[in-house]
């Protein structure tokens, strides 16, 4: 029997603490620890990512998919939902770091499914 597979939305689910904790940590993750924490294959993120990003936009939060890179540029890959400048998304990977993940409601899978079908 197989398992069912997981909904971007739960990969988000499933992400977010990794992050959140990375971020207290002052942690920067390439997709691959990202991969290797979760067991969601590096090249299948972006959408679960950019799911975070959505969420952390409508709740006014900084965007904390940016703390997750390419082990080759140290900036996050032509998905990211924003075109920054290397300098610009520095500036928020700082503000992840100095946010208050610990006090924030973790975000179900509904929350990202809500966003998912707003984008659509």
């Amino acid at each position: 029997m197989t398992e069912p597979k997981m909904t971007h939305a739960d990969q988000a689910v499933l992400i977010w603490p990794v992050l959140a904790l990375s971020a207290q940590m002052q942690r920067i993750l390439t997709y691959g620890e990202l991969e290797g924490f979760t067991g969601i294959a590096a090249r299948g993120q972006h959408t679960s990512l950019g799911l975070i990003h959505a969420y952390c936009e409508h709740k006014r939060c900084p965007p904390l998919n940016s703390i997750v890179v390419s082990a080759d540029t140290r900036l996050p890959g032509d998905g990211f939902p924003q075109k920054m400048t290397p300098s610009a998304i520095l500036v928020e990977q700082a503000r992840v770091f100095a946010f208050g993940w610990s006090d924030e409601k973790k975000p179900r899978s509904e929350d990202f499914e809500t966003l998912q079908s707003a984008t659509v």
